[in-house]
């Protein structure tokens, strides 16, 4: 059901929606990214360093093309198997909660690529095992915060829309800026707020955390007002 699965609106809306989405995500994140760089927790570089040309161009499609993969991909079932329908707050909150908690903890699973000849029947366990067995190595609990908090933004957006139209949009500027931000700066391990980013993705972190929550803070007085 298209519906049940937030593919509720006309393509042309949906597909609007999910413009006005990515748009908006980027205003969002832009102060965050002025505040790395003020802090000099990640420092942008020097324009020159920045080749305005067809490689460029090329880098900027394939990055923006990447994102709406992902996020079509992990929307459709985080934000569209997982949180369907209408119910009630309490069922509605919890639904959030657990399919945030599951997107957050998804994020440290690392399937290994198997290119051993020598292949049993069970070589699949054995590395589905080592999987779990290493996750709690690999997880980083700032980072994993920070994807917590995301995904309960998105998860109300679900909610408050009945569609996954704008949280495809939004979590596509999301990855596209970050990836373009990293690419076009670099991590400042002497700043004396570097403990704000994560060792995971130098990226997300205590700091990431704290802007996500004002935002979603805003959001939910915003639709309270707007709900009454």
């Amino acid at each position: 059901n298209r519906q049940l699965l937030g593919y509720a609106e006309p393509k042309l809306l949906f597909l609007f929606q999910i413009v006005k989405g990515f748009l908006l995500s980027i205003l969002l994140l832009m102060p965050l990214i002025f505040l790395y760089n003020y802090l000099e927790i990640r420092i942008i570089n020097d324009i020159d360093l920045i080749a305005f040309n067809a490689s460029f161009l090329q880098v900027l499609i394939y990055t923006i093309f990447i994102s709406f993969v992902i996020s079509i991909i992990e929307e459709s079932y985080f934000r569209g198997i997982m949180i369907r329908g209408k119910s009630n707050i309490v069922m509605a909150f919890l639904i959030i909660i657990f399919s945030s908690l599951i997107y957050s903890l998804f994020h440290f699973i690392k399937i290994p690529l198997i290119i051993d000849d020598n292949i049993f029947w069970y070589t699949g366990l054995i590395e589905l095992f080592n999987v779990f067995a290493n996750f709690f190595k690999i997880i980083s609990l700032d980072s994993a915060v920070t994807l917590f908090v995301f995904g309960i933004l998105l998860g109300i957006i679900r909610v408050k829309y009945q569609s996954i139209s704008y949280c495809i949009g939004i979590h596509a500027g999301f990855i596209f800026l970050i990836k373009t931000f990293k690419q076009n700066s670099s991590v400042n391990y002497d700043s004396t707020y570097s403990s704000f980013l994560s060792s995971h993705d130098q990226f997300t972190g205590s700091l990431a955390t704290i802007w996500i929550i004002l935002i979603l803070i805003i959001y939910s007085v915003y639709i309270s007002k707007y709900n009454k």
